[in-house]
């Protein structure tokens, strides 16, 4: 069953509220629930209106009951403030996405009102320069945040079935790499249904192989998007399959020939009748475990949704390996040449390069956002063309793992329902849900008692990582002159650092070196600016992978003293110099060079702490052995002095 509204009912409904409320007055917004805003409208010709919009499903006029009034939250508080008694002066919707628009004129300002409809999507009140007031979720798209005081991005767009020349029709169907429906579906505007709907019009099997339709098929196809996203035809209606309802429409579609149809007056009507009231109808039969089946068994569709994408998009980076291969490069010779990623993204930004209209972000971090044959892919400037498809295929089998759980969920779901699950009291200990790990704990890190990030490579692998995607010129770098140490990294956020940070981090950097394997006591190391750091070696040099180039004057700190800390502070295992640790976290352990290999010491420090924390569950979850092991330096260890 329909669960939200196609591009196509956006574009209707953009056109029935152009006639039906434009020019009219905006009224009091009210909030029912997380997701649903009700906006009372004062229209020219039919007096008062209730528009209801809720978020990622629809937006249509409605006789529904509205809520009571009481003090609104955050969101529709900021609406009145903005837009109440304002005139309707726009509704459109943004290319032919599932974003409407509503601009509100009042004193002489004008703000936008944006609803998403889009799974996950949401409603923002920009300003008359498109800047973020308010949102009524908070959002994080494609990793830049949604905020008051950001400007709000449009999600990039995809070909337009309505306006998509032959020829551009032609080169993408010949390499997508899917057979018809797909091709059209993933490339162009629109869902499955009308994937279905234009192969059917154009005759051709949808099953085909793209890449293998003649000049007559794609011309046939071609015709048939025209026909099928061009007809303004309106004749709202529920389709219903015996009775029961199963799509709702603006118009009439070809592959619902044969289907009952219950027709209504306006497409809002439709909408109220399909949405509203079969919700309510479900709310009123359904128990508990049926909702929670129902949440399952979509939670599993979207897992698997995604994994299917996550894989097509790493088998098209495969497939567009040279495209792929020469954004990267240019990025990747702009950071040799000392740019940070802010800087590259700037200059590439404002310059008329080709990659300008390729690119369409790139963060500090080197995450970039890149639209290549009509497709939007993530990219890592820091990684290779078979690394960043690796990323995904990673992702596919995230998303798969979730999948399976849910799938085993939903299994005991059903025999609780069924009543084949004997339902158990429970036990009376404590449950601690593992917390989701955070990007910087793949690395060495702590925060050092001043509050700064101090980041430290594991390996060769993790001490290019950290210089490709998280240094900054404006960062503090450490390193030792003996092997194997860590480019540790303090991060300034362009503040002044103070000297007992810096020390710290010195600490920590000879800690994790080859100098603890030695069993010294103390050993000298040196301080740069990020941008002192370079892969670029010197002409007729190599630099093996995790090494790098020191260029410019080091400030030394001499004779910085061994040892290193373990302790548990809010709920998660801490390490790094004691004086950052110690104030923080309970409890604690201090640690020297020794004569215990790591997991060893791991287990006599989980003993120690096992005797402080009497939540076992808690303390296995939160500090094993093996996590242990991770934050432990190489070579032989010992406890040198706790506080029990």
């Amino acid at each position: 069953m329909k669960k939200a509204m196609s591009n196509v009912d956006v574009a209707a409904m953009a056109a029935e509220l152009s006639d039906r409320i434009l020019g009219g007055f905006m009224g009091k917004a009210y909030q029912q629930s997380s997701d649903k805003i009700w906006l009372s409208i004062q229209s020219p010709a039919e007096g008062r209106l209730d528009l209801l919009l809720v978020a990622g499903k629809r937006v249509n006029i409605t006789k529904a009951e509205r809520p009571a009034s009481k003090t609104p939250p955050q969101f529709p508080t900021m609406l009145r403030n903005r837009i109440t008694g304002g005139r309707i002066v726009e509704i459109l919707q943004h290319d032919l996405d599932r974003v409407l628009e509503i601009a509100v004129e009042r004193s002489g300002s004008r703000h936008y009102l944006v609803i998403e409809l889009f799974p996950k999507g949401s409603m923002i009140l920009l300003d008359e320069n498109r800047q973020i007031l308010s949102m009524l979720k908070k959002m994080v798209y494609r990793g830049s945040r949604m905020a008051a005081g950001e400007t709000y991005l449009y999600h990039p767009g995809q070909l337009d079935p309505r306006s998509i020349s032959r020829e551009e029709l032609s080169a993408w169907l010949a390499s997508a790499g899917q057979d018809l429906v797909r091709s059209i579906v993933r490339g162009l505007n629109m869902g499955g249904t009308y994937g279905e709907e234009v192969c059917l019009v154009a005759g051709v099997d949808k099953n085909k192989p793209a890449a293998d339709l003649d000049p007559g098929e794609i011309e046939k196809v071609h015709q048939a998007l025209r026909e099928v996203f061009l007809d303004q035809t309106l004749d709202p209606h529920i389709v219903l399959d015996k009775g029961e309802p199963v799509d709702v429409l603006s118009r009439p579609l070809k592959i619902y020939e044969g289907l009952e149809k219950k027709r209504f007056a306006t497409f809002s009507e439709a909408l109220d009748a399909f949405f509203v009231e079969k919700e309510g109808d479900e709310a009123e039969k359904k128990n508990p475990l049926d909702r929670r089946i129902d949440v399952q068994q979509r939670a599993i569709e979207d897992f698997e949704a995604q994994e299917k994408s996550f894989i097509g998009k790493g088998e098209l980076v495969y497939q567009i390996y040279g495209s792929v291969e020469q954004i990267l490069q240019v990025v990747e010779q702009a950071k040799a040449k000392g740019f940070s990623y802010n800087q590259i993204w700037e200059k590439i930004s404002g310059s008329g390069l080709p990659q300008a209209k390729t690119i369409l972000s790139l963060d500090g971090q080197g995450e970039m956002r890149v639209l290549l044959e009509g497709v939007e892919l993530e990219l890592h400037a820091g990684l290779t063309v078979p690394q960043n498809a690796q990323r995904y295929y990673e992702k596919a089998k995230e998303m798969a793992r979730k999948g399976s759980g849910a799938k085993e969920a939903l299994i005991i779901t059903k025999q609780l329902r069924a009543g084949k699950v004997a339902t158990k009291k429970p036990r009376a200990i404590s449950f601690y849900r593992r917390r989701k790990s955070k990007w910087y704990e793949r690395f060495r890190w702590f925060f050092s008692s001043d509050g700064f990030m101090v980041l430290g490579g594991r390996d060769a692998d993790g001490n290019e990582e950290i210089y490709t995607k998280y240094m900054e010129r404006r960062d503090l770098a450490l390193h030792t002159d003996a092997p194997g140490a860590p480019l540790t990294v303090i991060k300034t956020e362009g503040e002044p650092v103070p000297e007992s940070t810096l020390l710290e981090a010195a600490q920590f950097a000879v800690s994790y070196s080859s100098v603890w394997k030695g069993g010294l006591v103390a050993a000298d190391c040196y301080m740069i600016t990020g941008d002192q750091v370079s892969k670029t070696p010197e002409s007729g040099e190599f630099l093996k992978k995790g090494a790098f180039v020191i260029r410019g004057e080091r400030t030394y700190f001499k004779d910085t003293p061994l040892g290193l800390a373990l302790g548990i502070a809010d709920g998660v295992l801490v390490g790094g110099p004691l004086s950052a640790v110690k104030p923080k976290a309970d409890p604690v352990v201090e640690i020297e060079p020794g004569e215990l290999n790591a997991e060893d010491l791991a287990k006599k420090i989980y003993r120690q702490f096992s005797d402080k924390v009497e939540d076992r569950a808690f303390l296995k979850s939160v500090a094993s052995v093996d996590q242990m092991v991770q934050f432990l330096p190489p070579g032989g260890s010992r406890i040198k002095e706790s506080n029990f």
